[in-house]
């Protein structure tokens, strides 16, 4: 960070950052994801030697059916490629977060499942995640201004949803 941006306690000059013109909604989106996203790690994932791809993956599986899925979903619903869940997985795997055992669906494909430590780890992230959450969200926003923020995302993501069902 420049120096411009420190105020004279040392602390950043968050308020001069704010009031800087963006070029567009979705750069002011893909900055406030960016921040949140720091925080996020900074407070709920360091603390618990955590990754993002990892808490991430954790999540997943903790709010799937029977706390497991197929690595195919996974690379759906984290957005990434096969290679990289399998890695990711492999990772888990040999921390002892997860373990894959045959689809009850297909015994062709891996369902990949939390294991106790997983969900131990799981349990103590999501009340951090939720508190950072919290607090960027009610510090910042009013009640009717988060439903309307809530409101615009859903169109937004709804539209974007519709782009992609119609490649």
């Amino acid at each position: 960070m420049a120096d411009a941006d420190v105020g004279p306690a040392g602390s950043r000059d968050v308020a001069a950052r704010v009031a800087a013109p963006r070029s567009s909604p979705s750069d002011a989106l893909a900055e406030a994801q960016g921040a949140v996203a720091r925080a996020l790690q900074r407070r709920a994932m360091q603390p618990l030697g955590l990754d993002p791809a990892t808490a991430d993956l954790l999540v997943q599986l903790h709010t799937s059916p029977d706390c497991g899925i197929r690595g195919v979903e996974i690379g759906e619903q984290c957005q990434m490629t096969a290679t990289r869940v399998s890695r990711l997985v492999d990772r888990a795997e040999t921390e002892g977060l997860v373990e894959r055992r045959p689809d009850p669906l297909d015994r062709r494909a891996q369902h990949v499942v939390l294991t106790d430590e997983g969900r131990h780890l799981v349990g103590r992230y999501i009340p951090l995640r939720d508190a950072v959450l919290r607090d960027v969200f009610s510090e910042t926003l009013t009640v009717s201004e988060r439903a309307e923020l809530e409101g615009l995302l859903g169109r937004i993501g709804s539209r974007a949803r519709a782009l992609l069902a119609a490649d």
